[in-house]
């Protein structure tokens, strides 16, 4: 590689590659919809018996559960062999790393998890095995030591998430109609449980369908969803929604809360700001009440972006990925007035090969153990200082192209950060210099 910018026969070939190895559209959402897909790992708490009034369970096709051993794994449709991401899977090390040393290994091959809880030790996924991609979703539960896969129920969209303990799934619209919001399905991930489905209210933005909800995690036990131009408050506990804000226009693509639960950031695409419609916004709210703090201008970076971008709240701001066409950035806004307050304009300036936060096509980042993990599709993966926006360490993952790469989830003691790239699950090791 020698550091220029691709040729337009490059950028073209690349996005056929793209699109042959991709995780489906099902994966990167979920991905969105976690914005950042980390939590804490965290005791799952049990869900109560009784609670708030649930709606009926139409639009669960099946509630059957099964269970196979490694030796003959339900496959799920988000792997690719084709992949060229993290690479072979290799053994985990032995001793400790070196100050500036990356090491990957397989934790699980052929199966490519949406989400990861550590706290049960399992990686999810929504799985078609129907020929057109398109579902219906088969709840697909991957011990990450035994490498067993169970399946729970089936539902009618392919989003999911985890957050507050549990896995949300939206789950289809009510026999209602366009009177009503989607259905939100809240999931016991030990026993794959359908906890309760809780009728969201409806919302005001055009072609409103029930696969676009984000949710990311609350103050205490409680989640917040977001979805067409609505913010709700729910309570994990017994599905009891405390807050409902309505959003002026454009709608929700992103929501994501800081790890102290004080600020809920969301992105917005082609919202109007200053009376004009701009390709994507992002709001600040306090995440106890709900109540608006802040809005970027219609001057800021982030209306280069095509249609929203994905959000990472860290501590005093938020991460922002976003496309402005076959390229991308990766952006920090300040907690307060969410000005761009990082990178270093010499840093993002930096693009191929060795460029972290100007990419091609696709990036993905999360936080934990006090550092922000990126990687895209540069080749390139980076632990960063969160505030500042300077990487730790970085290193190459692959020669040419490096799949559409997913972070799930970072172990808040060891560092270790769970991925998937088409090929598998894979476990990276950073080196200690990527600690906070």
């Amino acid at each position: 590689m020698n550091g220029t910018e691709p040729s337009d026969v490059e950028l073209e070939m690349r996005l056929v590659l793209w699109s042959r190895c991709a995780i489906p559209m099902a994966a990167v959402t979920a991905c969105l919809a976690l914005s950042g897909c980390a939590h804490a790992a965290r005791p799952v708490r049990h869900p109560p018996t009784t609670g708030a009034p649930t709606t009926a369970l139409a639009p669960l096709i099946s509630t059957t559960t099964t269970t196979t051993t490694s030796g003959a794994p339900l496959v799920s449709d988000a792997c690719n062999e084709a992949s060229t991401g993290l690479g072979e899977p290799g053994a985990a090390p032995t001793t400790a790393p070196a100050a500036t040393s990356w090491y990957e290994h397989s934790v699980i091959a052929g199966t490519c998890p949406q989400v990861v809880d550590l706290a049960v030790g399992a990686g999810f996924a929504l799985v078609s095995h129907a020929p057109t991609d398109r579902g219906p979703w088969v709840l697909q539960r991957i011990d990450l030591d035994r490498a067993t896969t169970e399946n729970g129920a089936t539902f009618s969209v392919g989003t999911l998430a985890v957050a507050a303990g549990y896995l949300w799934i939206s789950c289809g619209r009510s026999f209602a109609g366009d009177a009503m919001g989607p259905l939100l399905c809240q999931v016991d991930p030990r026993t794959l449980a359908v906890v309760r489905q809780i009728q969201l209210p409806s919302s005001r933005a055009p072609g409103r369908g029930a696969a676009s909800l984000s949710v990311a995690e609350g103050p205490g036990d409680t989640v917040w969803v977001g979805y067409g131009q609505t913010l709700v408050h729910i309570s994990s506990g017994d599905g009891g929604m405390s807050t409902s804000v309505p959003i002026a226009s454009g709608t929700v693509t992103s929501v994501s809360v800081d790890p102290g639960q004080r600020f809920l950031y969301v992105a917005l695409s082609y919202p109007t700001v200053a009376g004009r419609t701009v390709d994507a916004a992002v709001l600040e709210f306090d995440a106890h009440t709900g109540h608006f703090l802040a809005a970027t201008p219609a001057s800021s970076t982030v209306t280069n972006s095509v249609a929203g971008g994905a959000l990472t709240a860290v501590p005093g701001g938020v991460w922002m990925s976003f496309r402005t066409g076959m390229l991308g950035e990766t952006i920090l806004l300040g907690q307060t007035d969410l000005a761009v307050v990082g990178p270093p304009s010499s840093l993002l300036e930096e693009a191929r090969p060795d460029g972290v936060f100007r990419w091609i096509m696709d990036a993905s980042t999360i936080y934990g153990a006090g550092a922000l993990f990126v990687v895209n599709q540069n080749g390139v993966m980076a632990c960063v200082d969160p505030r500042r926006g300077v990487p730790r360490a970085q290193e190459h993952l692959a020669e040419a192209l490096a799949g559409n790469v997913q972070l799930l989830a970072v172990d808040p003691a060891s560092g270790q950060v769970f991925a998937t790239d088409g090929n598998g699950l894979q476990s990276i090791t950073p080196p200690p210099s990527c600690r906070g």
